[in-house]
């Protein structure tokens, strides 16, 4: 059975690797390897650490983490959604979006927004997002990763 719970700062070590693997996985042939090397380098740090306690949302499944994302309640816009790749394709994703937006809707927005990967843009729109404008996330590492601006009213 999967479960739902707000993260710990104890998930942290999980969550950046499971960050890592996920990454590694499903952005691989949508983006150059250089740039998923770099995207995934570093070792675990006090601010992810911080990040992971007051912002994350975690699944677990037998005790495990396999799946994480968060939601800014003020702005609407998700992120750090990451599944397991043993766990992608099982609606793990979807109930972790699910979860999200029923926050979203209990603080009263409206509508919620993203920035997908290019291999996650066909998952949001299988859940209702649209959207097709493309932009560039700019990384606090240094570079810049090509995606898509997707949003979904909720109301």
């Amino acid at each position: 059975m999967n479960r739902v719970r707000k993260a710990r700062a104890d998930d942290a070590p999980r969550l950046w690797q499971l960050r890592i693997d996920a990454i590694l996985c499903g952005c691989r042939g949508h983006y150059p390897r250089a740039l998923l090397d770099r995207w995934t380098q570093g070792t675990l740090n006090n601010e992810f650490v911080n990040q992971v306690r007051e912002r994350f949302w975690v699944i677990e499944q037998c005790r495990r983490v396999i799946a994480s994302g968060t939601i800014d309640l003020d702005s609407g816009k998700l992120d750090a959604i990451f599944v397991c790749p043993s766990a992608m394709g099982t609606g793990v994703g979807r109930n972790m979006m699910n979860h999200l937006q029923h926050l979203a809707l209990d603080a009263g927005l409206t509508q919620i927004h993203l920035e997908a990967t290019l291999n996650a843009a066909s998952f949001y729109r299988r859940l209702g997002f649209k959207g097709d404008t493309p932009s560039l996330y700019h990384s606090p590492r240094g570079f810049n990763l090509a995606c898509i601006l997707m949003h979904k009213p909720i109301a």
